[in-house]
């Protein structure tokens, strides 16, 4: 994405292009979440995507994950999807524990680490 453009240009040479999925989920009180990831998982690779998926309990569990993700595929990621699965309320997702995650902590977390460029889904 540009500044200057509404629209997202796959380049031709794809050499440092690559579609990303990440699928953080928590199994924690969600019966049926680990299948339900395993479908997301082969529904993304299917459409092309390299994908990373993850299980995840804590917030500081998750906040690593994240930042261990992205510094692998910063480099030639041209498209992220970013699956977010847990329980919560009110844009606050809950941990095994009861710790309560703001879900915009984590979008900050991709917003600082990501290039302006990157579509993020």
């Amino acid at each position: 994405m540009s500044p200057h453009s509404s629209q997202y240009i796959i380049p031709h040479k794809q050499k440092k292009s690559k579609r990303y999925t990440l699928i953080l989920f928590s199994s924690a009180g969600r019966q049926g979440a680990v299948a339900e990831a395993d479908d997301l998982e082969q529904a993304l690779q299917a459409t092309g995507c390299d994908v990373i998926k993850m299980e995840w309990s804590e917030g500081r569990e998750l906040r690593c994950m994240i930042e261990s993700a992205l510094s692998r595929i910063v480099s030639d990621c041209s498209l992220l999807i970013v699956c977010l699965m847990s329980h919560g309320c009110r844009g606050v997702l809950s941990g095994c524990d009861g710790e309560e995650i703001p879900v915009n902590d984590i979008l900050h977390q991709f917003t600082y680490t990501l290039p302006d460029y990157l579509p993020m889904v």
